[in-house]
């Protein structure tokens, strides 16, 4: 199955800035990528995400003070700061302000992120919580995209360090005898741990790409990505606790060390259960914007907002600003919905009227009778939305943010992989963890699943399989690893 990826990166060794001898050690059995002749270059954010791969250094390295066995030691409270020789932070934290596109600055702050989650929040996200330095001017626009930005790097962080536990489990499992007693059984619970983390990424993703058009986005999207997300990051946690519980032997294999240091650092980095609740909370109030949004007609879904990987900022839909719906504020008055929620909320409409065609796979006909049942549900929860108390104390309004939060998350799946289908094809454009991924979301829903989908379960377990063979993250760009 082809990997989704950007293709043979530069050799860290000859990124600008790089240490010496900075090579990713080859995988095993793997032979180096050929020299493709007039093969595209990585793009910009490709090659400083590698700049901070290689001036992290090696993870497994002992003597590496931003090692793993360093950060472990650390604690999460003593963490070691950045070496000045690096230059700064990338733009966008810190005292330089907001001043890149948030989509592209994910991207460069990946490797950091993956790193460790409590580093992350130490060197970037509290840099931006705490604002422009003393004295400094800061617009109130540019101070709640900043707010917003930190907001959403939280879930990111998330995403990026369960990714990482993801691929140390999965290469233990794909390592193991295939007669062992078992070894099989725990193949789909990390098949659907990795469909979980590409929708999670997925609605991060189009959150981050929202702050970057002329509105900036809306509350919606942060509110409901700062809930869900680690949310569901917490359960994952818990199946890869069980695969490895199961599948190891001895209470300090590497692999737990590092599942109950990042559970651990969950609280020093502020996405304990406090903080998903205060995100449910603001998610209520906004329920009756939500419920506006999905009513909004001739709003369709702008590819834009999903083209992950794409440059981001004002004006780069197909119409300009106009096609996040509402440029430069003109015309949208202070209680309409924010042109995120109404983007992702035309989704599944837009996806469940799709008619049905004799040339549709299995899998692509399934898709759409996903979309038909939770457009269903989206209709359903409009009145109760919108009347539903703004207290985070009401029972309902609890369930009403959940349900909704889950469709926002299915909402990009479809977004996602529709636009990746219409681009480059790929893993990310076929069905196969679009179709995974929205299975778990109506099993969440506890609706009924719709009947002769197939199981996509063995195809993304085997594009799993693939991307730890070949070095590959566990991210919705397939970027390729140092390390």
């Amino acid at each position: 199955m082809p990997l989704t990826r950007p293709g043979p990166p530069t050799p860290p060794a000859a990124v600008a800035g790089a240490p010496e001898g900075a090579r990713r050690p080859p995988v095993r059995g793997e032979a180096p990528p050929p020299a493709r002749a007039g093969a595209a270059p990585p793009d910009e954010p490709v090659l400083r995400a590698l700049r901070w791969e290689a001036l992290l250094g090696d993870p497994d390295d002992p003597a590496n003070p931003y090692g793993r066995a360093a950060l472990a030691a650390a604690g999460g409270v003593d963490l070691p700061r950045p070496d000045p020789a690096w230059g700064p932070l990338p733009p966008g934290a810190g005292a330089r302000g907001c001043d890149e596109p948030a989509g592209q600055l994910v991207r460069v702050l990946r490797p950091l992120l993956r790193r460790d989650t409590a580093l992350a929040h130490d060197w970037v996200i509290r840099p931006l919580l705490t604002g422009a330095p003393r004295g400094t001017a800061e617009p109130p626009a540019a101070a709640g995209h900043r707010a917003r930005l930190a907001e959403l790097l939280v879930p990111a962080a998330l995403v990026a360090a369960t990714g990482d536990l993801l691929r140390t489990t999965a290469r233990h499992v794909a390592a193991l005898a295939p007669g062992r007693p078992g070894a099989r059984q725990w193949q789909p619970v990390l098949a659907a741990v990795f469909a979980d983390l590409l929708a999670c990424e997925s609605l991060t993703a189009v959150a981050l790409r929202a702050l970057d058009t002329a509105d900036g986005g809306g509350d919606v999207l942060p509110a409901a990505t700062g809930y869900v997300v680690p949310r569901l990051v917490g359960g994952l946690l818990g199946d890869l606790e069980l695969v490895l519980n199961d599948s190891l032997s001895g209470p300090a294999a590497t692999e737990r060390e590092a599942l109950a240091r990042q559970s651990a650092i969950r609280t020093a980095a502020r996405v304990d259960r406090t903080a998903v609740a205060s995100g449910r909370a603001r998610l209520i109030r906004l329920l009756p914007r939500l419920a506006d949004a999905s009513e909004q007609p001739g709003h369709p879904a702008p590819r834009e907002l999903f083209r992950l990987g794409a440059p981001t900022g004002p004006g780069t839909g197909p119409h300009g600003a106009d096609a996040y719906g509402g440029g430069h504020g003109g015309g949208r008055g202070p209680a309409a919905p924010a042109p995120d929620a109404t983007a992702l909320a035309a989704v599944l409409p837009a996806a469940a009227g799709r008619p049905d065609r004799a040339g549709d796979t299995p899998a692509r006909a399934a898709l759409t009778r996903f979309a038909r049942r939770l457009a269903t549900e989206q209709r359903a929860l409009r009145g109760p939305s919108r009347s539903a108390a703004a207290t985070a104390s009401d029972p309902a309004a609890r369930a009403l943010a959940d349900r909704q939060a889950l469709l926002l998350l299915a909402a990009a799946v479809l977004g996602v992989q529709e636009t990746a289908a219409e681009d480059h094809g790929g893993f990310l454009g076929g069905c196969d963890w679009a179709l995974l991924a929205l299975e778990r979301v109506v099993r969440r829903l506890g609706v009924p699943l719709p009947g002769d989908a197939p199981d996509p379960v063995d195809a993304v377990w085997t594009e799993l399989a693939e991307r730890i063979r070949a070095g590959v993250d566990c991210d919705v760009y397939g970027t390729r690893l140092l390390w």
